[in-house]
């Protein structure tokens, strides 16, 4: 691909008027012959034939000083570049580019171009290097533009803030050096694909001997204005790439959430349950951050599309839809539902952060380009037209007479309809198109068929793009380069068949190529009528990517901007846009490089809304919409809450999970909860912000959510599983359990559970139920553990349920509180020395742990493990003092009988006794041993033991002898304190047998006053008044108790604790004597 020079002449004479050559700035005629001499240079010393100073008004008014004049190009923004010699070695009086026909040959080179004949140029710009020192390099990135520090605007510039510039400066150079790097990779890529193609370059010399001249006209100038737009687009779309995108709707949509209220919860129960149990279901299976990659974008991906087409989209079309007599606007009516708008809006984000894969039927998947997912969304959400191509299509006599034809044309293809658009163009009936209703045909035959050949030739390009051919809307793949390098040649090719190349190049170099005449004469000399031919190089320009003809079809900002996403070529930029976000996560730890395609989004709906498109400021689903494309998510979430509070809420946490939504900003050192309402308001910030900046825009979002959903006392309807029933407070404690700030989440449940639980009553052991199991399975155990004790706190004192009691302690790991629970048990039935409560008072719950020990312990478990465990090992003592008392009391018929049972009591009391001796073994207190029974019975236990001393034939055997009289060196040696409080409830049992007093309420009432280390005051109050309650009110005292036998009867009521034990050792020690009688006796014989 090196230069050629076989065109130049030889000789330095200027070339005759047959032989110009394009690289001329303009023209000669005979009237102005030329100047420059045939010999050869004159020296360097000879005088100077430039005339001094500055040239004429007249001079510069004329084309010559026209063409010859330095055009000043744009700085952009850019930072200056440094200057190099120039490739080329001379400037080109080319323009900067031309949006219909080629340059000329020497038009500058691109880069591609320049690198490969920069060897072959060597000697050249050695020539030139004195003559050109001065000119700057056309970079490339700058579509051959020309970057002059003189072109610069004035430096107003702090001169404090010179070194931060430099270092920008810097940074911005760094940055145009990679981009040169990328866009020379791109270029030799694009030269080789034009290979491919068959076509020449875009901007190659369509004939040898076309005259610039042409260049000068009205027609030119605009074109060079045109693509010098372009230009000044494509550059700010580089310089946009390089510096943090800047939210332009972003205090526009946050000042309309913040003055507006949230939304009231009043969907059906049917789209909550459904809606909330889809979410759970995605912290249920473990969706977080921790997950993969690949099937946390493939889990929220799914559940995106079951939200918007199983549970939002059936109920919106159940919605009346409100039809105002208005102008079609982007979005829902005014007057539509809240719930409608923020569908509208929800669908958008979610397709655009989680459209799923396109599965094959290998098994494979593929990931939808951008383009495409907003195309889609724009033809299902946004579509006024959906039914102007039937109608066009069904127009008589032609498609082709229809008034709209060519508007629905060119709007159907700027939406990314392409084969709507071939339909419309092969069935348009050119043949068939008349003056008049009944008239002759306005095209001839001739021109109908050059019609239908040229339009033939479009669909055919058409049908090639990869959109059509691979359903690929990934516009930086080389596929859709080569599409487009061939749809530039297709419209050359348009554009040389209708006007012909010889008679084009005659008339661009006439005099008159840009006036009237000329106009005329080419639309006469047009093969096919001049319209059609217009609209065809319109299509041709929308898939050639070129913005204004993009913009022109659209018919609002919302259509120009997804026009300009999907269609507009900046060849210059990355080429791993256009994928949904999601499918370009990066590896787990690493930070996601997903703000380029939102960058090439933003800057199309930047250009959209800066065309002739009218954007309203006040309508915030518009606002919404745009804050959708330029990435604000946080302005997506704050309009979604003041439609639909499921929605905002649901978008928030998916967007949290698939980590688009940015994470809450450090709050700030100053506190604003000390500025009142006016000076939040001086400040621009009112409550809602001020809430938003504390909490995060997705927990504020949850928090009003649930506030919403406490409300409704009850939701019930089909879930995604069936039929459900939801408790409004259940499901606003699951909602403030999903919050990012777990201190925030805690806060909000116990305020949530606060007014719950402050309604409950005895019989609401179903509701503690699911707050005790919503609460573990959202990690709140503290909480849980407080509720269960709260409610064993409510069955303790005003019912006689023990057993429940007991479980709801031990599931709020209270062991203490169990403990007072068995302590009031086992008290009551030592005073009244039977079982209390008696068995027809027994709860369901006791009766079960009393009954069916394992099997109940076992379901427990299943419930809570530790709890059931603390629950079988404490209630092993009363349980075992039960079983005495029921020994005691049964049938005694027979002699034999009696003593069996006598001998089976004695051996459960004595085990309780055992264990009421733990805590002082040794006469040495410790109650880290953690005794099931307390050592305040002990005295008590061992008045029930003395019935079975000194008893012939024996009831005891010798090893309870030894814990008995252990039990007794125990007590008689702890200190005085254990003793007196053992002692105090041993005179309280002793008097409640003798009847002492009106009752054994009114000796519990005297005597617990003066029981300073008794259970009963160590214990709480709340326990002591239960049992002196219990006695009252329990069946206990209505009628005798039926015993076998009562201790207290052969002891008189003055007796001291001291004479009893001692009557008990004198037995035991006969009791002793009589079993060594007997060992010995049986060792006799």
């Amino acid at each position: 691909m090196s230069f050629r020079f076989s065109d130049l002449s030889s000789s330095p004479a200027t070339p005759v008027r047959g032989n110009r050559k394009a690289s001329s700035g303009f023209g000669f005629t005979a009237d102005h012959p030329s100047t420059t001499p045939v010999g050869p240079p004159p020296p360097s010393s000879a005088p100077s034939f430039t005339p001094a100073g500055e040239p004429s008004p007249s001079f510069l008014q004329s084309s010559i000083g026209a063409m010859t004049g330095t055009i000043k190009t744009p700085n952009f923004g850019r930072p200056n570049l440094a200057q190099s010699k120039p490739s080329s070695g001379r400037r080109s009086n080319a323009p900067l580019g031309r949006s219909i026909r080629g340059t000329t040959s020497t038009r500058q080179p691109s880069s591609l171009s320049r690198e490969y004949r920069r060897d072959d140029e060597e000697e050249e710009d050695e020539d030139d290097d004195g003559e050109e020192e001065d000119l700057p390099t056309n970079r490339a990135g700058t579509y051959g533009m020309t970057f002059d520090e003189s072109d610069t605007e004035n430096d107003t510039t702090n001169p404090l803030d010179d070194e931060e510039d430099v270092e920008e400066e810097e940074d911005a150079d760094a940055d145009m050096d990679a981009m040169v790097e990328e866009e020379a990779d791109y270029d030799v890529e694009e030269d080789l694909l034009r290979e491919i193609a068959g076509t020449e370059p875009y901007g190659a010399p369509l004939a040898d001997d076309e005259d610039l001249m042409m260049l000068t006209t009205p027609a030119a100038d605009a074109r060079i204005s045109r693509e010098a737009e372009d230009i000044f687009r494509a550059s700010s779309m580089r310089s946009t790439m390089a510096r943090t995108r800047d939210l332009k709707y972003a205090t526009l949509a946050k000042d309309l959430y913040s003055q507006s209220q949230f939304a009231e919860v009043s969907e059906p129960d049917n789209i909550l349950l459904q809606t909330e149990e889809l979410v759970n279901k995605l912290y249920d299976e473990g969706v977080g951050p921790e997950d993969d990659e690949e099937r946390l974008d493939d889990t929220l991906a799914q559940a995106c599309i079951r939200l918007i087409n199983d549970i939002w989209g059936p109920y919106l079309e159940d919605l009346p839809t409100a039809r105002d007599e208005q102008a079609a606007k982007v979005g829902p009516s005014p007057s539509a539902t809240g719930f409608e708008k923020a569908y509208f809006l929800a669908t958008l984000v979610l397709r655009v952060h989680h459209t799923p894969a396109v599965r094959d039927e290998f098994g494979g998947a593929r990931n939808t380009a951008l383009p495409g997912i907003l195309f889609d969304w724009q033809n299902d959400e946004h579509d006024f037209s959906s039914d102007q191509i039937n109608a066009i299509l069904q127009n008589r006599p032609s498609p082709a007479t229809h008034g709209l034809f060519w508007q629905v044309v060119f709007n159907t293809l700027v939406r990314g309809n392409i084969e709507g658009t071939i339909h419309l163009l092969r069935k348009a009936g050119w043949e068939s198109v008349r003056k008049s209703n009944r008239g002759e045909p306005l095209y001839s035959d001739q021109a109908s068929a050059n019609i239908k050949r040229v339009v033939e030739d479009l669909c055919l390009i058409m049908e090639i793009c990869p959109a059509v051919s691979n359903s690929s809307w990934d516009i930086r793949n080389s596929d859709w380069t080569l599409f487009r390098l061939k749809a530039k040649a297709a419209k050359e090719g348009l554009m040389n068949f209708t006007e012909g190349t010889k008679e084009r190049n005659n008339l661009s170099s006439s005099r008159f190529g840009g006036s009237e005449f000329a106009e005329s004469a080419r639309r006469a000399q047009s093969q096919i009528p001049w319209d059609v031919y217009e609209n065809l190089q319109s299509l041709y320009a929308i898939l050639i990517g070129e913005p204004d003809a993009i913009l022109a079809a659209a018919q609002d900002w919302c259509e120009a901007t997804i026009g300009l996403f999907g269609w507009w070529d900046d060849s210059h930029n990355k080429r791993n846009l256009g994928l949904s976000l999601s499918r370009s996560l990066p590896p787990a730890g690493q930070p996601a490089d997903d703000g380029d395609f939102f960058d090439r989004l933003a800057l199309s709906l930047q250009t959209a809304t800066e065309a002739d498109f009218h954007f309203n400021a006040a309508d915030s689903v518009e606002v919404g919409v745009a804050s959708a494309f330029e990435g604000n998510i946080e302005g997506v979430i704050g309009l979604l809450r003041t439609w639909s509070l499921p929605i905002a809420s649901t978008v928030a946490e998916i967007a949290s999970l698939g980590r688009w939504l940015p994470p809450q900003e450090p709050q700030n050192l100053i506190n604003m909860n000390d500025f009142d309402m006016d000076e939040l308001e001086v400040l621009g910030m009112n409550q809602s912000t001020q809430t938003d900046e504390k909490d995060g825009i997705k927990d504020t979002t949850l928090i009003h959510y649930a506030r919403g959903l406490k409300d409704r006392k009850q939701i019930s309807g089909m879930g995604l599983y069936g039929k459900t029933t939801r408790d409004g407070w259940e499901m606003a404690v699951l909602a403030v359990g999903r919050m990012d700030s777990p201190e925030r989440s805690e806060q909000m449940v116990q305020d949530l559970l606060q007014s719950v639980l402050s309604t409950i009553d005895e019989d609401a052991r179903a509701t503690i139920d699911k707050i005790w199991k919503l609460l573990n399975e959202l990690g709140m155990i503290n909480f849980a553990e407080d509720t269960a004790e709260t409610f064993g706190d409510i069955l303790a004192k005003d019912t006689f349920r023990f057993g429940e009691a007991l479980w709801y302690y031990a599931l709020a790991h209270r062991p203490g509180k169990v403990r007072d629970v068995l302590n009031t048990l086992m008290s009551i039935s030592l005073v009244e020395s039977t079982t209390y409560p008696p068995e027809n008072q027994l709860d369901d719950t006791l009766r079960q742990l009393l009954k069916e020990r394992t099997t109940t312990l076992e379901a427990f478990a299943k419930q809570d493990l530790e709890a059931a465990e603390l629950l079988g090992k404490m209630l092993s003592g009363y349980a075992t003092l039960r079983r005495f008392y029921e020994l005691r009391d049964g049938d005694t018929s027979t002699k034999q009988r009696s003593l069996l049972c006598r001998q089976q009591a004695a051996a459960a009391l004595t085990a309780v006794i055992a264990s009421a001796d733990d805590n002082i073994r040794g006469g040495l207190y410790d109650d880290t041993r953690d005794a099931v029974v307390s050592e305040d019975f002990l005295l008590a236990l061992l008045g029930e033991a003395s019935v079975f001393v000194n008893q012939s034939p024996p009831v005891i055997t010798l090893d309870q002898i030894d814990t008995l009289l252990k039990a007794i060196e125990d007590i008689q040696t702890v200190g005085s304190r254990v003793y007196d409080a053992s002692d105090e409830f041993f005179k309280l049992v002793l008097t409640s047998g003798h009847g002492k007093g009106s009752t054994p309420a009114d000796l519990l009432k005297q005597s617990t006053s003066s029981l300073g280390g008794s259970f009963m005051m160590t214990g709480s109050s709340m326990m002591a008044s239960q049992l002196r309650q219990s006695v009252v009110k329990s069946g206990v005292m209505k009628g005798p108790v039926k015993r076998a036998w009562d201790w207290r009867a052969g002891v008189f009521s003055v007796s001291s604790s001291g004479d009893m034990l001692k009557q008990i050792r004198l037995g035991l020690t006969r009791d002793l004597a009589n079993l060594w009688l007997e060992q010995a006796d049986s060792v006799i014989l």
